[in-house]
């Protein structure tokens, strides 16, 4: 897995030959487990560069369990993902993640795919409609959950953005949860 996050991140740096733009986002998670009523809070950190239609960008994640008593775990996750310009007023998208969860009692690689529709409201606020399918490699690590989200998007200058994002996960992980995120292109 470390050797995919390698390649990930060499083939980022390749693209700064393009005409592209470096950009970083920080996000803030609260989620509750709608099973057991446990609230659990993670952050985010992401480096990212988007050259046209095409992102790449590394995430790392760290959470915990249960706000304030619970397990800490962190993931290390390589990204790709392909909008399309139709032409129209939504611009689809697919997203596809590799990536590995690291706990005090195990670790293990995990694969994701998203898809979503973004549909401008202005030239300021955007709505982006999401799904995402996320897997362990091994059946045994208890991964595989559904995640359909809905974000509000507000682009505060060209540089920076906000986004508040409401989701629910179903699966072996039955959350819902809010994000908040801040993004700054350079």
């Amino acid at each position: 897995m470390k050797k995919a996050l390698l390649v990930a991140a060499l083939c980022l740096v390749a693209n700064t030959a393009f005409a592209g733009k470096w950009y970083a986002a920080g996000e803030l998670e609260t989620a509750e487990n709608r099973q057991t009523h446990a609230d659990s809070i993670g952050t985010s950190a992401i480096l990212g560069y988007k050259d046209g239609d095409w992102q790449y960008s590394g995430k790392l994640s760290t959470s915990q369990a249960e706000w304030g008593n619970g397990s800490i775990s962190t993931s290390y996750e390589g990204r790709v993902k392909r909008s399309f310009n139709l032409g129209g007023y939504a611009k689809p998208y697919i997203q596809g993640r590799l990536g590995e969860k690291v706990s005090s009692t195990k670790n293990f690689p995990y694969y994701a795919v998203d898809t979503g529709l973004v549909v401008p409201v202005n030239s300021w606020f955007d709505v982006d409609f999401s799904y995402r399918y996320r897997n362990a490699f091994d059946a045994d690590n208890d991964y595989q959950t559904n995640r359909y989200g809905i974000e509000g998007k507000v682009k505060i200058t060209d540089s920076d953005s906000v986004g508040l994002r409401y989701a629910q996960s179903y699966g072996d992980s039955e959350t819902n949860s809010w994000r908040l995120q801040y993004t700054h292109s350079f």
